[in-house]
């Protein structure tokens, strides 16, 4: 039999940098060397067509990081698929040594990766006639629906990533039409209508190439998508999110029914960039059933509910006037009086609502917003520069705080890992230090 202390899950590979603890008294020790997990964990990425790879990498190197500035350690184990809705892997917490040759504190936490990757990159490349309806229903929809004057006053940040595209069209356009137009009618080249013609047919093949070279079309992509989304015209993510729903359930529902197995601690979904939107989806969908199923269970009485957003940006999908599910699915978690909500966007991050609650007001649940002080580059006024700083701001939420840090500063891996339940830092009143000033 393996040692309770043994970091080792079965399946798994660990590298534990720490010496055992004395052994236990026999009567105590079945009970610990269960492999049950202590939190369920249900990850929700962005519009992005990275897999689980990436994300698997990026944790790793990041508790790698953090392990070396903090007494308690993290081991990550390897990645499995189990199925096309998820890819699993687990990680151990244990808290640095007890005193008196007590047991460290550990948590075991299964990190379910929820696969939508391979629907993203069906969206990820559209041809030109996609682009063109992707141009008329954010801008043009956008525009006389109001939800772009909406957006400009809950967050002006996303506003103007939102219409950067638009911006780059309208400019190249009319500055190719007006030098290169005026050019001709000047020179007595051509009459002012064929000159015309002509800069502006060199407009749009030099707005091609632009748009291109600062890669901003994913933007509009992006928003695209989340309406698309948001009105309910994707069939197949409809259908993806309804499976990842029930399969949800049905991993809570195996976990409760583990035989030996100490009560479960907490549910927590995690939903991150406009994967926020897919989390606070498929837990609307699954709270039904997964309220009944963590309320009915005597042995899993303390059982809590969790929701983390990361650079939320749901009111993107939740102010076109087609998303009444959406919305719905809104209004289903903030009645939930089980649910403890806590978003964390960031001021700095240009693509996060920050200063707009991600829950319908007044709510039932237990929420708390907040910024978390990450730092833009210095300088970085090339555009290049320009972009790799946005989309590294926007991975600081995953990345581990540079340094210890306090004790109630922003900290995903003890959010996601830790000993506490997000219920538990909510009643301790740190849930993770909003600096917004």
């Amino acid at each position: 039999m393996a040692s309770p202390d043994d970091t080792t899950i079965p399946g798994e590979d660990f590298i534990d940098t720490l010496a055992p603890a004395p052994p236990l008294a026999p009567a105590v020790e079945p009970r610990l060397q269960t492999d049950a997990p202590d939190r369920l964990v249900f990850f929700f990425s962005g519009f992005d067509p990275k897999s689980a790879t990436f994300y698997h990498r990026l944790f790793k190197s990041g508790i790698s990081q953090r392990n070396a500035a903090h007494d308690e350690t993290l081991a990550l184990g390897k990645r499995h698929r189990i199925g096309r809705w998820a890819s699993v892997w687990t990680s151990l917490w244990r808290g640095p040594a007890a005193k008196l040759g007590g047991r460290p504190v550990t948590m075991r936490t299964p990190g379910h990766f929820m696969r939508w990757d391979e629907i993203v990159r069906q969206q990820w490349r559209g041809a030109q006639l996609g682009l063109s309806r992707d141009y008329w229903n954010v801008y043009a929809k956008g525009l006389s629906t109001g939800v772009l004057k909406r957006i400009w006053r809950a967050a002006p940040g996303a506003f103007w990533m939102a219409v950067f595209p638009l911006a780059v069209g309208v400019l190249t356009i009319s500055t190719c039409t007006l030098v290169i137009g005026g050019v001709l009618v000047v020179s007595g080249l051509a009459s002012a209508v064929v000159a015309v013609g002509v800069g502006f047919a060199i407009g749009v093949l030099a707005w091609r190439l632009v748009a291109r070279w600062v890669d901003c079309e994913w933007l509009l992509r992006l928003y695209a998508f989340v309406r698309e989304q948001a009105v309910g015209d994707v069939p197949a993510l409809e259908a993806r999110l309804d499976e990842m729903a029930a399969r949800l359930v049905e991993a809570v529902e195996a976990r409760m029914r583990q035989p030996g197995a100490a009560p479960l601690k907490e549910i927590m979904v995690i939903g991150y960039s406009s994967g926020t939107i897919m989390a606070a989806t498929v837990l609307a969908r699954a709270m039904p059933k997964l309220a009944d199923v963590v309320d009915s269970r005597r042995t899993n009485k303390g059982a809590t509910l969790a929701l983390v957003t990361l650079g939320q940006c749901i009111p993107i999908a939740a102010e076109w006037p087609g998303a009444g599910r959406f919305r719905h699915d809104l209004d289903v978690l903030a009645e939930s009086s089980v649910l403890t909500w806590h978003d964390y966007s960031a001021s700095s991050d240009r693509a996060a609502f920050w200063r707009s609650p991600p829950w319908p007001q007044a709510a039932l649940l237990k929420g708390y917003q907040a910024s978390p002080p990450f730092k833009a580059a210095a300088g970085a006024l090339q555009f290049a520069t320009m972009r790799r700083d946005r989309r590294e701001m926007h991975l600081q939420y995953l990345r581990p705080p540079r340094g210890r840090g306090a004790e109630d500063s922003y900290d995903f891996f003890q959010l996601a890992c830790g000993p506490q339940t997000l219920a538990e830092r909510h009643v301790d009143g740190k849930p993770a230090g909003d600096l917004r000033g």
